[in-house]
């Protein structure tokens, strides 16, 4: 496969963790493109799949990303507010801003999200995340 095509739909999913290095449980990665661009920051998209009752607790991440809704419904948590997401939707996270992921409780299917970051951080990456104590 090309540096230039991967399919996130297809590709092995990884195992995701905190910056403690403790696995992330109920969710997994599955990596997309990458590349360094401009002023050596790395742009990359991958697919995160939220088994039902997963959560990201709170974090922050050191670049700035778009979450895009692939499928079902979640929560996103950001200045001490959960709003619901759902398929189609995109928001918009800044670097280094709080926030936190759920799954939607009365959904029993997985949630799946695409997420572009810039500078892209591996997803099974120690540095993807820094949590919020």
């Amino acid at each position: 496969m090309s540096e230039h095509v991967q399919n996130v739909l297809t590709g092995p999913e990884v195992t995701l963790f905190t910056d403690d290095g403790s696995v992330v449980p109920g969710i997994a990665g599955v990596s997309g493109v990458s590349d360094v661009i401009d002023a050596g920051l790395e742009i990359g998209a991958d697919r995160l799949i939220m088994q039902p009752g997963s959560a990201f607790e709170l974090h922050t991440h050191p670049g700035a990303h778009i979450l895009y809704v692939l499928r079902n419904r979640g929560f996103i948590h950001v200045d001490g507010v959960d709003y619901e997401m759902t398929e189609g939707d995109t928001v918009y996270v800044p670097a280094n801003f709080a926030h936190g992921v759920r799954t939607n409780p009365d959904v029993d299917d997985v949630l799946e999200i695409l997420a572009f970051g810039v500078p892209h951080m591996p997803v099974d990456s120690t540095k993807r995340m820094t949590l919020v104590k």
